[in-house]
């Protein structure tokens, strides 16, 4: 089994500021979540649902790999088609 994702807390703090968003208050009017929900995820309390991820990424221009770490997926295989050329 993979390592477990963890949201990284510092990434989205450092993408709020940039943005001008210095209060947990600030980052919740921004991306639409509740305060207390921003608080969780920034303490470490919660980990973030993946609809609050998405809000947080859209708001402030990132990716879920960006705010996740151990979110990339693999590089998909594609196999060779019957017939061709090798």
């Amino acid at each position: 089994m993979g390592k477990p994702l963890r949201f990284k807390a510092d990434v989205l703090t450092q993408k709020a500021e940039a943005a001008g968003d210095v209060t947990m208050w600030d980052i919740a009017v921004r991306t639409g979540v509740r305060e207390c929900t921003v608080s969780r995820s920034l303490s470490g309390r919660s980990i973030p649902s993946l609809k609050t991820l998405a809000a947080y990424a859209m708001a402030y221009g990132t990716t879920l790999d960006d705010l996740v770490d151990g979110m990339a997926l693999p590089s998909a295989v594609v196999p060779a088609q019957r017939g061709a050329a090798a």
